[in-house]
């Protein structure tokens, strides 16, 4: 449906469109349960509890929205602008991409009692697996802080407000992205993904297809240039495939101070290869969603440090885990 809003007086064609929430949903909850809402263009209103996010028509004119959930559970998407009707199913298929409306949680919170009562089972993502993917890239080998840093600066230099589209990524070019972005040598990787997606030499469209088994994602991920095995196992659960770990430095920290396991040294290869069978080991029970027992778990401790994910400013919580405060 279409309103009006008001800025100095002067009227302003808005658009406001509805989307049924799957039961069991909290807007709060369902946003707030991946680092990647923290990063740009995503702003969490901690007071309002409320999502504001710039997304793209079909043509790719950015929109800037607001989501929230009324008493009722239904969820709002008020448009900064009017939007035509031929991509009202657009800006709605967005969302419910983010908050994976499309997934049935039914087993899982039959094998996770805890999860269950916690309301813990959505992890959010974002409205495209490009953007997925590019974000996953810039989260390894690197700090949180730095993390933040590299996706506002895309968003703010390539963007123009959103995240980057392909075409954009493609034509600003790795020295630019470097100089400006502050990525490293992530510049390549993310300007060879980009164009090789405008060039359709990557469908990510079939990363996506329904029941494609987690080693045959896993395997394609890898063919990506620049995707290595953490990174193509984070993407795997970013497509809805949870039987697959990522392990990183983190798991290992998480895991080791959690299970009261000690922690190789880094150099200790031997060491690192036992502790990762380890891991793996340990979230069998749960197959098949392994990432989702394992995320579950993180996450608790790191709201058990620092409260409420939804309580997490941006600008302060929300940047502030690092390895020496999760020690």
């Amino acid at each position: 449906m279409a309103g009006s809003g008001y800025a100095s007086g002067v009227s302003e064609k808005t658009t406001t469109l509805t989307l049924q929430a799957p039961p069991r949903f909290d807007l709060h909850r369902a946003v707030c349960s991946y680092g990647y809402f923290i990063l740009a263009p995503n702003h969490w209103d901690v007071k309002a509890r409320v999502l504001h996010r710039p997304l793209r028509t079909a043509a790719g004119r950015v929109v800037k929205t607001t989501l929230r959930q009324r008493a009722d559970r239904t969820l709002v998407l008020a448009c900064g602008r009017a939007v035509p009707r031929g991509d009202h199913a657009t800006l709605k298929n967005q969302v419910r991409r983010m908050l994976r409306f499309d997934e049935d949680f039914t087993a899982w919170r039959a094998l996770h009692p805890l999860a269950k009562k916690r309301r813990f089972d959505r992890m959010f993502r974002s409205p495209t697996l490009f953007e997925d993917v590019v974000k996953t890239v810039t989260s390894c080998n690197v700090t949180w802080a730095n993390t933040i840093q590299m996706n506002r600066l895309m968003v703010e230099h390539v963007g123009h407000g959103g995240f980057p589209t392909p075409e954009q990524l493609a034509d600003f070019g790795e020295a630019r992205l470097k100089e400006r972005c502050r990525v490293g040598y992530r510049a390549g990787r993310i300007v060879q993904l980009a164009r090789d997606v405008v060039k359709g030499e990557i469908v990510l469209d079939g990363f996506e297809e329904p029941g494609r088994k987690s080693g045959e994602l896993f395997e394609a991920f890898r063919g990506i240039y620049g995707i290595g095995p953490y990174a193509a196992g984070n993407l795997c659960h970013l497509v809805g495939a949870y039987d697959r770990l990522a392990i990183d430095t983190e798991t290992y920290r998480h895991f080791c101070l959690q299970h009261q396991v000690k922690r190789p040294r880094g150099d200790d290869a031997a060491g690192l290869k036992r502790l990762h069978t380890k891991i793996e080991n340990h979230y069998e029970r749960y197959a098949p969603f392994q990432f989702l027992a394992y995320w579950f778990e993180l996450w608790e401790d790191y709201q058990a440090r620092c409260g409420p994910a939804w309580g997490w400013d941006r600008e302060t919580t929300g940047a502030g885990f690092t390895a020496s405060q999760l020690k």
